[in-house]
């Protein structure tokens, strides 16, 4: 039986735990919580879920507590899709540690994890050499906790939003350039620079998201944000992500579209309604990647070295 340890009781770690409880060939330990932390990643578990938060530099060492325990480690955290465009000498000690326990580690989820990779990397297998690629999401992040909406940027004014975001206390939704690099390095291509922008969208009327946030007027209530990937100098990818905590207010639809472009025409375009939801997309995308953790080579590896995530009928 594989034993798999969740470290993180938040909505995201705990949603994960219950998922796996109903797999006869798991035995779930966790979620466990900050406090508990040493029953956490120590056990010797054969999965370790580091379901936590976002920065590389805030999960390093909870991840190499978990590999020197002798656990293949699932990261959620959206810096980990890369760690190596992050902090390089950081990103090489873990590799070279997991390497030399036998063990594997996988940043995983839907944003970075699916939608701006490992699904474009699926479909470039149908498309041409010198394709462009521009993948749009709008996603309801009304679904989110506080702690993550303020992170990603709800609730200020222009000008707190602005400061917050130059602080790096605002970083909307992260991991674009580890999702546009894993997409690069698979194809062999250099990228010379990855232009970004994040703005706020501001609200004309007051939204109350019932027993957990209320965002005034003249506040943020979601996030406008794009990342172009620079080739040859000129665009090859462009990520953008529109988030929302009250997508009926701006006329939106949720969605996620794909667009593979030639010569500036478009070659294919793949769009899905209403797009993958992103708490049940990313607790899913975890749960579904127990086995394939487990079967990747060991050392730091990215949904492009892994094989394909889904359910587990057995």
């Amino acid at each position: 039986m594989v034993t798999v340890s969740i470290y993180g009781a938040g909505q995201l770690g705990t949603s994960v735990a219950e998922l796996l409880r109903d797999r006869a060939s798991l035995s779930v330990q966790g979620p466990f919580s900050r406090s508990e932390r040493s029953d956490g990643l120590m056990s010797g578990a054969d999965v370790v879920v580091i379901a936590t938060t976002t920065l590389l530099r805030d999960v390093a060492q909870d991840i190499r507590d978990a590999i020197n325990a002798g656990s293949n480690v699932l990261v959620s955290a959206e810096e980990a899709a890369n760690p190596f465009i992050v902090d390089f000498e950081l990103a090489t000690e873990l590799d070279l540690l997991a390497r030399s326990k036998g063990v594997s580690v996988a940043g995983t989820g839907v944003n970075p994890g699916l939608i701006f990779d490992a699904l474009v990397l699926t479909l470039l297998g149908a498309t041409q050499r010198n394709c462009r690629i521009h993948v749009r999401r709008v996603v309801d992040i009304s679904g989110f906790g506080e702690v993550v909406l303020r992170r990603i940027g709800v609730g200020k004014d222009a000008g707190d939003f602005a400061a917050a975001v130059e602080s790096g206390v605002i970083l909307g939704h992260a991991g674009f350039p580890q999702s546009i690099s894993v997409v690069a390095n698979a194809l062999g291509l250099k990228i010379e620079r990855i232009e970004k922008s994040l703005s706020p969208v501001l609200t004309d009327v007051r939204i109350e998201i019932p027993n957990r946030f209320i965002v005034e007027k003249g506040q943020s209530a979601g996030v406008n944000q794009t990342y172009t990937a620079i080739v040859d100098g000129a665009p090859w990818y462009i990520a953008h992500f529109f988030g929302h905590v009250s997508l009926t207010t701006v006329k939106k639809e949720a969605g996620d579209d794909i667009d593979f472009l030639v010569n500036q025409k478009q070659l294919q375009s793949i769009k899905m309604r209403p797009g993958i939801g992103a708490q049940v997309g990313s607790k899913n995308m975890v749960a579904n990647s127990i086995d394939r953790i487990m079967k990747a080579h060991s050392g730091w590896v990215n949904v492009g070295e892994m094989s394909p995530a889904f359910p587990d009928f057995r």
